[in-house]
């Protein structure tokens, strides 16, 4: 219930605030602080703290592609606080059809997908992401669905074809003990508890083609099991 207050107090004034903002990127950037804010009181309330490890390995005035794994509901806002750069999350479209949730995703230049028509989904959104500019980065969760039991999902491979068309490098995102601070398949409720996020050091792109796809989601895959994480 107060998560619900919460989001139906500060949504509304984020979404008229994203609409008086024009262009994708001046949307990125202004969604980034508001997603800050929402986190921290939402979080502060559940007593839940976020700790990371290697932003360090990141250029915060550089573009990226952050792939993250998916474990619960929580794993966005954990994720958007962690990050330091102005963020579009890849969201599919039947979360646009939530009140208030949705059109807030749209108003602040969240970048919806249809994955009904998965080659011209790739080529609609490689386009829009290549209008962004300065270090506007992407967010994507590469399973495309939560894990209920917490074991990583096969890596879809839309986010790396996205990485290729663009040069953008991809950045592997583990997260921790978003499960047990919002346990999925539940009533949403939010428990204390510590999610601890890893960022690994970025994978170039530059000069790979689809061929080196299924390496790339190797290597994504073993930072974000800690299967041989970081290696090259």
């Amino acid at each position: 219930m107060f998560a619900g207050a919460v989001t139906g107090i500060l949504f509304p004034p984020f979404i008229i605030l994203g609409f008086f903002r024009k262009g994708l990127t001046s949307k990125g950037r202004l969604c980034r602080p508001l997603a800050n804010l929402y986190t921290k009181v939402l979080y502060g309330a559940f007593r839940v703290r976020v700790v990371h490890r290697g932003i360090e390995q990141i250029d915060p005035q550089r573009p990226y592609v952050f792939m993250a794994n998916h474990t619960s509901i929580a794993d966005p806002l954990a994720v958007a606080l962690a990050i330091p750069q102005p963020f579009h999350f890849i969201f599919k479209k039947e979360l646009a059809r939530i009140p208030v949730f949705g059109w807030a995703l749209l108003s602040l230049g969240q970048i919806m997908v249809d994955r009904e028509n998965t080659e011209q989904a790739r080529a609609a959104l490689a386009g829009t992401i290549s209008g962004l500019s300065g270090n506007n980065s992407i967010i994507i969760f590469p399973e495309g669905w939560v894990s209920h039991d917490g074991r990583l999902l096969p890596l879809k491979k839309g986010g790396f074809h996205l990485a290729i068309r663009t040069g953008l490098p991809i950045v592997p995102v583990r997260i921790e003990g978003a499960r047990e601070v919002c346990p999925p398949g539940g009533s949403g409720h939010f428990n204390k508890g510590v999610i601890s996020i890893q960022v690994f050091p970025p994978l170039p792109v530059c000069g790979k083609t689809e061929t080196d796809i299924p390496d790339l989601v190797e290597k994504v895959r073993a930072c974000l099991t800690l299967e041989g994480a970081g290696s090259s």
